[in-house]
């Protein structure tokens, strides 16, 4: 029997990003037959799996827009199902500091344009208050924007909690099923992979960075056309963290948000991203010139960075489009619906885009969170709460820059989503992300992983 004999989906979600995550969640706790299709070995294989970690109250978002709007409705689902799934919270609030007077005088308008889109409580502090509250920062500051509900999460729990229920609750997910071809019949959509053919009544297009590719295969022709920027990160070791308290956001411009500097859930200090706009989709190198910028942009607003120890450096493509808004539309009659251009706000805005997605999907209202049957709950890794190496029990410290253990490791590879590669791994137990990046520990994770990732680790891949 061939697959497209056995099942029959209700939807067919292309992409495991954060998007394609949280959609697959809200679709199968509605009741839907799921399937998801990832072209990678594992889930955030693409744009997902490089940002900033924040928690976006929408603040600066444009008004009246849909992006805000999902923003909105992200944020507080996220906040609702955090504590039963374990997903990590770092209360940090976001000063957005202005550092001339030209950006002096723009710190009214995002006050203003922060309550047009309902975030009431940010409002506008001088010079001495934002000193107060972070004394590491270079007294150039002139004055800022207080925003006190931007936080910090771990960005690679949460969309692993979301595909993780949607796969207790029927979900079927398959990885490196790249999409080869489709077409239509009678109403059903033949979905041709490199893991078979398969059978969907719709099919739910998050494919990031290939989201045209994508629907061009499905449409013939695309609606959008996929940009993408770049942004290059660096990452300041773990003694960073006491140098700064909140999240530090600069005056935004009409193309960039520009550098953030802020704590990370895993300890660290990160500064980033730049904005650079490529064709390739999916070249993420650095260069050493551009991380010398960030360091030095870093170090003039918080002196105490200077000479504080890089340990990792990193860049993330966002797949911008031609529009800066989302493009996110249904073709009802063809069984389609498009999810493209979510840029950077797409961690925070995942879940409203999910119950936005359902919306246009029933031809109703987004209804509140829907009741589940399970909740998964994830492995924690953020440093301000209990980790694993405190618990008692056989804890061998695998990876001792970031305590990692052999018991995390052990549950990583018999979770319900097992990782697929490396990186999976990776972002699933934080091994070998450390100072040494791999050098010391990566041996003793080959052995533990020997068989049993899809994509096998390789020399070289702990500290690339």
């Amino acid at each position: 029997m061939s697959p497209d004999e056995g099942e029959n989906f209700d939807v067919a979600v292309v992409g495991a990003g954060v998007v394609g995550c949280a959609v697959a969640r809200r679709f199968a706790l509605a009741g839907a037959r799921v399937l998801v299709l990832e072209r990678g070995a594992d889930l955030l294989s693409g744009a997902s799996k490089a940002n900033s970690a924040i928690l976006h109250t929408g603040f600066d978002a444009p008004p009246g827009s849909l992006e805000v709007a999902c923003m909105k409705a992200g944020y507080e689902e996220y906040l609702g199902i955090a504590q039963r799934m374990n997903l990590p919270l770092l209360e940090t609030g976001a000063l957005v500091a202005a550092w001339s007077d030209e950006e002096l005088a723009r710190l009214d308008a995002i006050v203003e344009q922060a309550h047009k889109n309902g975030v009431m409580d940010v409002r506008r502090i001088e010079r001495g208050d934002m000193l107060a509250r972070e004394p590491g920062l270079s007294p150039e500051v002139r004055g800022g924007v207080l925003v006190p509900r931007e936080h910090v999460i771990d960005p690679w729990s949460a969309p692993l909690a979301y595909l993780t229920q949607a796969i207790e609750h029927g979900t079927r997910v398959l990885f490196g099923a790249q999409l080869t071809g489709a077409r239509r019949d009678g109403g059903v959509w033949q979905v041709e992979t490199s893991k078979g053919r398969w059978r969907a009544a719709f099919v739910i297009n998050c494919a990031g960075l290939f989201g045209d590719h994508v629907e061009r295969a499905l449409l013939g022709s695309s609606e959008f056309t996929i940009r993408p920027r770049k942004g290059q990160f660096v990452v300041f070791d773990k003694a960073s963290s006491r140098c700064i308290r909140s999240i530090l956001l600069p005056v935004p411009t009409e193309r960039t948000k520009g550098i953030v500097i802020t704590r990370t859930a895993f300890g660290n200090v990160l500064v980033g991203p730049t904005a650079e706009e490529q064709d390739d989709r999916t070249r993420t190198n650095v260069d050493h010139d551009t991380l010398a910028r960030l360091i030095a942009s870093a170090v003039e607003r918080v002196p105490a960075l200077e000479g504080m120890p890089v340990t990792a450096i990193y860049a993330g493509l966002r797949p911008a489009t031609e529009l800066k808004e989302y493009r996110i539309r249904i073709e009802r009659e063809r069984g389609y619906l498009a999810v493209g251009g979510i840029r950077s706000t797409g961690l925070t805005a995942a879940l409203g885009i999910a119950r936005h997605v359902l919306a246009l999907y029933e031809g109703g209202e987004p209804q509140a969170e829907l009741e589940a049957r399970s909740w998964p709950r994830m492995p924690n890794l953020a440093e301000h709460r209990l980790r694993d190496w405190q618990l008692p029990g056989d804890n061998e410290i695998v990876c001792h820059c970031e305590l990692v253990t052999r018991r995390e490791i052990e549950a990583a590879l018999s979770s319900t989503i097992p990782p697929g590669d490396f990186g999976g791994l990776k972002r699933r137990t934080r091994a070998c992300m450390g100072r040494c990046q791999g050098f010391y520990c990566g041996a003793r994770i080959a052995e533990l992983t020997s068989a049993r990732l899809a994509a096998p680790l390789a020399l070289g891949d702990c500290h690339e």
